[in-house]
């Protein structure tokens, strides 16, 4: 996998596991708007068009949902990695 390919697949799964979070706790967008100071609009187009956010949104999200986005990397790293041997810690760090 490309770098540039990398680097949209740990976007999108960030994206993904944060969206997931939301739901599995019962957060509605509005409610994750209100908590991170982001509009609702906005969390709704974060999640449907993971392009590539920034650390300050997913910082904004993730501490909203009560998650360390450290945490929240290691696991899409860990998840990509499961998906695409190839990508590695390494290709990432670049």
């Amino acid at each position: 996998m490309s770098d540039e390919n990398t680097r949209k697949a740990i976007c999108a799964e960030l994206v993904r596991l944060l969206s997931q979070e939301r739901q599995r706790q019962g957060v509605s967008m509005n409610a994750l708007a209100a908590k991170s100071g982001l509009s609702q609009s906005f969390i709704s187009m974060f999640e449907s068009q993971p392009a590539n956010p920034t650390v300050d949104t997913l910082l904004r999200i993730s501490e909203a949902l009560g998650l360390n986005l450290g945490t929240v990397v290691q696991q899409a790293l860990a998840n990509i990695s499961a998906e695409s041997p190839s990508v590695n810690k390494h290709q990432v760090g670049h």
